[in-house]
């Protein structure tokens, strides 16, 4: 399984021009496996969809979202969580400090 963390302060919205960096960590039952930095330019939503997809990320851990965008990504098959539920993961607990 891929998890992305999305670092980012602000609302994941439809905004324009703008990075997001981004943690993305290979995780199986029990230990995370991997774990790979990258920072994409989010032109649209679409864009980062399309990097969702190509990654092939599982779940996204995000501090806000837009309910539109939510929709989009679990549309996708993507699950959207809070960076609170952090807290509910044992291995992301475990790796990450909150």
């Amino acid at each position: 399984m891929k998890i992305a963390l999305l670092l980012k302060d602000d609302k994941i919205d439809d905004a324009y021009s703008d990075t997001i960096p981004i943690i993305v960590l290979h995780v199986d039952n029990k230990s995370v496996m991997e774990v790979e930095k990258d920072i994409i330019v989010k032109k649209d939503v679409n864009y980062l969809a399309l990097w969702l997809l190509t990654k092939r990320i599982n779940e996204v851990y995000v501090n806000d979202i837009d309910p539109m965008v939510r929709k989009l990504f679990e549309k996708l098959g993507v699950t959207v969580r809070r960076y609170e539920d952090i807290e509910k993961n044992p291995i992301l607990k475990q790796f990450i400090a909150v």
